[in-house]
């Protein structure tokens, strides 16, 4: 019998439209499906301008170009949409109707995974609307299933149920629970034959409690820590500054990022995340809940390993780093001052976005970054550190 399985907020998402402060319409890459694009044969936009003067009929197929992964949008010099007007609204769905949109309009931030007899549905944190909904979340994320309700057999999912498991565990901080699971995750790839047992052991505070003494007694370098996740974060954003993408969110505090060591002395810096790390801790549970969406629908995909699942671990733990390295540059170029939601949901957004890589991109990404595309546990403790959050 087949069942699907959701994130409990799923069906709450709603497109805000014109009062997003982060459009997917600019910036990034819009797919068009083929049969969209055969749709969009001879089909024409009228549109009107803002005083409701008529504007020379756009062809859609105009609008398209190919690039090395089939037909996207050829965005305005301005990156934006050539279909979105000037109230931000879609001019495609204004004429046409929603069934003329490609199937990444319709579906976005939606993402669907389909394993056999088992379809999962999430919602990718590269939409502020989605960031919301993780922040008023209650208490932990659930997964509601519908049909069959026996339990997967499946090892893999075993090992990501473990993961989400252990990063709801409040007695822990997320960094914590960052080193512990992916301790645990190396430990299971050296097992000859993965067993539902042995992974399940590997939730237990009898296999968690020595890890995290031991991770508690370590003595962490706070500046190797800082300055090692200041350069993930400008080698991430550097393809998008190339490109002058997200100028407004990453050029000026990519530019702070080259210039700390000048700026500022290491006791100046570690007062400012002494401070940072404070006005951070009301996010902790924004923070683990975008960890959990993460781990449910981005670490494990159809036709996956252990060693994929344990890549895109990597991949999930290095967006979390950056994406707190991004906050704090922002704070800091704002003269630290109070934090606020705002900064902390649009940074979330934005690197989410940026890092959204399909898993042979992340693989590529490693192989050319890395010695090792699995990285040893020491280099995962330095990049998240020993904070709260």
């Amino acid at each position: 019998m087949s069942n699907t399985i959701k994130v409990n907020y799923y069906d709450q998402f709603k497109c805000i439209a014109d009062k997003c402060s982060l459009s997917c319409c600019q910036e990034w890459r819009i797919a068009v499906d083929d049969e969209t694009h055969q749709k969009w044969q001879g089909v024409q936009l009228q549109g009107v301008t803002e005083a409701g003067k008529n504007k020379e009929p756009l062809e859609l197929c105009s609008c398209v170009k190919k690039d090395e992964n089939g037909y996207v949008v050829a965005l305005k010099q301005d990156q934006q949409c050539p279909f979105l007007n000037q109230k931000k609204l879609c001019n495609l769905v204004i004429e046409l109707g929603e069934a003329y949109l490609s199937d990444t309009c319709t579906t976005f931030p939606r993402q669907i995974n389909e394993f056999g007899e088992r379809t999962e549905y999430s919602l990718a944190s590269c939409c502020p609307a989605v960031v919301d909904l993780l922040n008023e979340n209650e208490g932990k994320l659930q997964f509601q299933q519908e049909g069959s309700s026996k339990q997967s057999d499946e090892v893999l999912m075993a090992v990501r149920d473990m993961l989400i498991a252990v990063m709801e565990e409040e007695s822990y901080s997320v960094p914590e629970r960052l080193m512990m699971l992916f301790y645990a995750l190396l430990d299971l790839q050296t097992k000859k034959k993965l067993t539902q047992e042995q992974i399940k052991s590997h939730s237990a505070k009898k296999y968690l409690e020595p890890i995290v003494e031991a991770i508690r007694n370590m003595k962490f370098n706070v500046m190797d820590t800082f300055f090692e996740r200041n350069e993930l974060f400008l080698d991430i954003v550097e393809n998008y500054r190339k490109q002058k993408l997200y100028v407004n969110y990453i050029e000026e505090i990519s530019v702070l990022a080259e210039s700390l060591e000048e700026e500022y002395s290491d006791e100046e810096l570690l007062e400012k995340l002494k401070d940072f790390e404070a006005q951070l801790i009301p996010y902790e549970k924004l923070f683990k809940n975008y960890l959990v969406a993460e781990l449910f629908g981005n670490s494990l995909m159809p036709d996956m390993t252990l060693e994929d699942l344990i890549i895109a671990f990597e991949w999930i733990t290095l967006e979390y780093s950056v994406i707190k390295q991004g906050i704090f540059l922002k704070w800091l170029s704002g003269g630290s001052k109070e934090m606020t939601y705002t900064m902390v949901r649009d940074y979330i957004t934005v690197i989410s976005r940026i890092t959204g890589y399909d898993h042979s991109d992340i693989k590529e990404y490693l192989e050319n970054s890395f010695e090792s595309i699995i990285w040893e546990w020491g280099y995962l403790a330095l990049v998240v550190g020993h904070e709260k959050i």
